[in-house]
């Protein structure tokens, strides 16, 4: 009866959570934020300053979206749902917020050179988006966007003059631990799939 239970709440829990977020997207999102700050460190680009932080940053989030955006589609597909279900819906506009004040932000930044500051903020924000959707997404984004918030209010406090060690630690580091712990849990929930399944066929 106990486990009859919590198999009931586990169903009525995913029922209202967003559960297409895939591990690798972390991994390949901590990738590029830490490659990008490698290409900013050793000065690859033959280009100032400024247009090489433009270029690397706008590339590593084209590159990190449509990642995200083919192995979310891929992982709904493969567990038979709509890709653009109610629930990503929700999940979108919980973000958008974040996005468009990350955006407007950035312009009179951008503007006025100050571009030491922007991973910063784009953190801080990134954390409050991230924030915002753990109401219908996994507890681990919840501490995700936790994490990235605390990240990114310290490097406005403290750090606001190492802007490539805050996107290397804040973006980097956090989504590649981030994709390993869902990926560690997704394997687990397979584990103990795979466990009740044999149990059923014995019954």
């Amino acid at each position: 009866a106990e486990h009859t239970l919590e198999t009931i709440r586990t169903l009525m829990e995913r029922s209202q959570r967003y559960e297409h977020l895939s591990g690798y997207s972390g991994l390949v999102a901590g990738g590029l934020a830490l490659a990008g700050s490698a290409a900013l460190a050793g000065h690859w680009l033959p280009v100032p300053a400024d247009a090489a932080f433009a270029i690397v940053w706008t590339t590593v989030f084209i590159l990190a979206f449509a990642t995200n955006a083919v192995l979310t589609a891929n992982r709904a597909r493969r567990r038979g749902e709509p890709v653009w279900s109610r629930r990503a819906r929700t999940v979108t506009l919980a973000l958008l917020p974040a996005f468009v004040t990350g955006v407007a932000i950035s312009i009179p930044l951008a503007r006025t050179g100050q571009l030491q500051f922007l991973p910063a903020v784009w953190l801080t924000l990134y954390g409050c988006g991230a924030l915002a959707t753990s109401f219908f997404a996994p507890r681990s984004i919840a501490a995700l966007g936790a994490t990235c918030l605390v990240l990114g209010i310290a490097s406005l406090l403290v750090l606001p003059g190492w802007p490539l060690l805050t996107m290397a630690v804040g973006f980097g580091l956090t989504h590649v631990f981030f994709g390993f712990s869902v990926l560690v849990a997704e394997r687990r929930e397979e584990r103990e799939q795979a466990f009740w399944a044999a149990v059923e066929q014995i019954k």
